[in-house]
């Protein structure tokens, strides 16, 4: 797994790739937990997390970015999490563990860069 973080704007942007499971699971937690207790972070709205490219999700995963969004909300930020189409396998994950409606999934990064209306992504 691969985490590149950047700023466009607002927003934080941690953009992955590779798979995500038990053993990558903790580097990505400490991406975010960095990100959004970065003492810049008071300029930030949003930490946007890009998982298009990223071929597996696994339950380690999914409670990362959740544990992210709980963290994120309690400091004052939208968390929103951009995932490729309806069929992915990221998808699949979210909807297995039905916890896609707790995030703001999106499909397009630009949609999450935005911000405004969730629309719902699987």
């Amino acid at each position: 797994m691969t985490i590149t973080v950047g700023r466009t704007g607002a927003a934080g942007v941690l953009t992955v790739s590779g798979e995500i499971d038990f053993t990558s699971g903790p580097l990505l937690r400490a991406a975010l937990d960095e990100v959004i207790d970065d003492p810049a972070a008071t300029t930030l709205e949003a930490v946007v997390v890009d998982l298009s490219a990223v071929t597996f999700l696994g339950s380690a995963g999914l409670a990362v970015l959740v544990d992210a969004h709980d963290h994120a909300t309690r400091r004052g930020l939208a968390l929103r999490v951009v995932i490729d189409g309806p069929g992915s396998a990221v998808a699949r994950a979210f909807q297995a563990a039905a916890i896609h409606e707790h995030l703001d999934l999106r499909h397009e990064l630009g949609d999450a860069l935005r911000g405004g209306d969730r629309r719902p992504a699987p």
